[in-house]
């Protein structure tokens, strides 16, 4: 299985590896099911999304990733915690599928030799934004082509329970990202907790790379 590691980072960046990865280590991470994202599905298939070069942001231990490269994806999946990669990657090979597992943040993801046709996220851009919003769209313009699909699954503003689970409006996804991507598709819909256990309210939004 293919697997790669940037580990060179600034200070901040940093802190923040060490802060989520403490969280993969103490187990302390109710966003990861164990499941594949149903939305994800939902969209490949309504879509007819068929196997392609797939960046997945954010990854976890994998479940999303794994799925994709069972349908015959070619899968790149990053994330910024070393321990949620190492799970992963044990994962993947139980699975018998091959993922390439990155461990990096935003900024130290390299650009790939081509670029990717599909990018997906659950929940990492809704993080992200909140601390390093233009980084993220540099690396977005810079990993795709014209055409390229991105799916990102955020929280919403309209979601009335009171956990922590950062929030977006419709609005706010129109303004980070409309510049440089399409939008589809915008839905409500809800994250899935665990099996048949509806999670909180989110956005499903679907675009695409915009020419130039």
């Amino acid at each position: 299985m293919s697997t790669e590691e940037h580990t060179e980072q600034h200070p901040d960046q940093q802190d923040k590896q060490k802060d989520w990865d403490q969280r993969y280590r103490n187990d302390d991470t109710p966003w990861d099911s164990g499941l594949p994202s149903a939305e994800l599905r939902r969209v490949l298939d309504e879509q007819n999304i068929a196997p392609c070069r797939v960046l997945e942001i954010g990854c976890g231990t994998g479940s999303s990733a794994i799925y994709l490269a069972g349908q015959g994806f070619q899968v790149t999946a990053i994330d910024i915690s070393p321990t949620a990669i190492e799970t992963a990657r044990a994962r993947a090979t139980e699975a018998g599928v091959e993922v390439n597992f990155v461990v990096t943040h935003i900024g130290g993801f390299e650009s790939p030799a081509e670029p990717f046709d599909f990018i997906f996220d659950r929940g990492a851009f809704h993080c992200i934004r909140k601390v390093y919003l233009q980084g993220l769209l540099v690396l977005l313009k810079r990993v795709t082509h014209p055409g390229t699909r991105y799916l990102t699954l955020t929280g919403n503003s309209d979601e009335l329970s009171t956990d922590n689970m950062p929030r977006l409006r419709a609005a706010d996804l129109c303004s980070d990202l409309e510049e440089l991507f399409k939008i589809d598709q915008l839905r409500a819909f809800y994250f899935e907790d665990a099996p048949d256990l509806r999670g909180p309210l989110g956005w499903s939004c679907l675009m695409t790379r915009r020419g130039g």
